[in-house]
């Protein structure tokens, strides 16, 4: 077997998400050089093997269904719009950088080298990912750094990785834990996936961060009845909040022995309807989208609220920053891929434990993160666009020849 082939089916997906990455930004740490270093080294990395699968892919690049076709429209799209911004808008100084650029250019091009292929979801790449994720919060549960104030109860994994990514690293272990009790058995498997989920369940909770809470319920909720149909999807769910509400008071006392104040956090949420600010940068968002509705204005908020950053919001990101020409197709596109995602899942897909995580990408996007340095989000769009597209291709083929085959068959008699 070709080093090419091993590469596929076991190391290509945790280089690129989360759990290589998490294991590497704690070298620079404890042997105090400077995390840069090593993260735009992996980043060097990740990119020429994204070029070198690209390259011997055994699809023509151009061989693309109209899903995919979508996908890279809106990816072209926003990417002019980034070109513009940084080089051609005279915004204020510190709005801007050609490294948002670059960024989002590397994004598309790890992501184009996710084209469905089996090999990306193998039983090797599952346990490959799930056994280094694992570690690396098993490190993180030891070495992580307290947060800086403002924020009180919240840590993050490293200098490199702060709290929000820690906890949504949390996250992808839980649900990938959640798949595996289900579908993937081995020996001892019924007591080491719950430990795993325990694991993310505590990075969660020592994360501080509130969003994977809702990221776990909304993802397992859509697993579910995506799973087990309506009936017995509803089942599940009630039962899992049945189980949930027993042991909210471990939970608490949990979250207590690890110094999190999630549990803070989470009162005021519910008590004082605390968004930490979300719903005025939302509003924000959208007086600027108001503004500029047919081309947009800008990728980062340009003024007022949350100025300089992004409206931690894929939806008003992309109408923000592409207007309808860009707002319309993103939209259009997130539909397709999650029909495609439910219909996979209800189909019990071999990739579905990838599938899981583009939907925490999906919900995360709702509250945090950006589309430009995402790029997780894109690379699993890709990966659920394409899914199906070369088989279908494959058929039509086979179809076309036949009749061929028929008009030689008297010839061979």
């Amino acid at each position: 077997m070709s080093f090419y082939t091993v590469y596929k089916r076991q190391y290509h997906f945790s280089l690129n998400f989360f759990s290589l990455f998490l294991l590497v930004t704690f070298i620079p740490d404890i042997l105090g050089l400077p995390p840069s270093l090593f993260t735009y080294g992996l980043w060097v990395i990740k990119a020429a093997l994204a070029s070198w699968l690209i390259i011997r892919y055994r699809k023509r690049l151009y061989d693309l269904q109209w899903r995919e076709k979508l996908f890279l429209f809106v990816a072209s799209v926003y990417f002019i719009n980034i070109f513009i911004d940084v080089f051609w808008q005279k915004y204020p100084v510190g709005i801007g950088d050609p490294i948002d650029l670059l960024a989002f250019s590397l994004s598309i091009l790890i992501a184009l080298s996710f084209r469905y292929d089996r090999a990306f979801c193998s039983n090797s790449s599952f346990y490959f990912f799930i056994l280094t994720l694992s570690l690396g919060l098993v490190i993180a549960f030891f070495l992580a750094k307290e947060a800086p104030l403002p924020l009180i109860g919240r840590y993050n994994a490293n200098s490199t990785v702060n709290a929000i990514n820690y906890g949504q690293m949390g996250s992808a272990l839980s649900l990938i834990s959640v798949y595996g009790y289900i579908n993937k058995s081995f020996k001892y498997s019924k007591l080491i996936y719950p430990l795993l989920f325990l694991l993310g369940l505590i990075s969660i909770l020592k994360a501080g961060s509130r969003s994977p809470i809702v990221v776990i319920a909304v993802v397992c909720v859509f697993y579910f009845f995506a799973k087990s149909g309506f009936v017995r999807g509803l089942l599940i769910t009630g039962f899992s909040i049945l189980v949930l509400w027993l042991s909210i008071g471990y939970l608490i006392q949990l979250s207590d022995a690890v110094g999190s104040g999630i549990v803070t956090r989470i009162l005021a949420a519910i008590d004082g309807g605390d968004t930490s600010g979300r719903d005025m940068i939302y509003a924000n968002a959208i007086s600027i989208i108001k503004d500029s509705p047919i081309l947009g204005s800008f990728y980062l908020v340009p003024s007022g609220l949350a100025k300089g950053y992004y409206p931690h919001n894929f939806f008003l990101e992309a109408f923000m920053a592409t207007g309808l020409l860009g707002g319309l197709p993103f939209v259009a596109m997130i539909i397709l891929a999650l029909i495609k995602s439910f219909k996979l899942l209800r189909q019990r897909h071999v990739s579905g434990w990838i599938v899981l995580l583009f939907l925490q990408m999906i919900v995360y996007g709702m509250f945090s993160s950006s589309l430009y340095s995402s790029q997780d989000f894109w690379a699993f769009c890709v990966f659920v666009l394409s899914i199906d597209g070369f088989r279908k291709k494959r058929i039509r083929r086979i179809k076309k020849s036949e009749p061929k085959a028929q008009k030689l068959e008297p010839a061979l008699i």
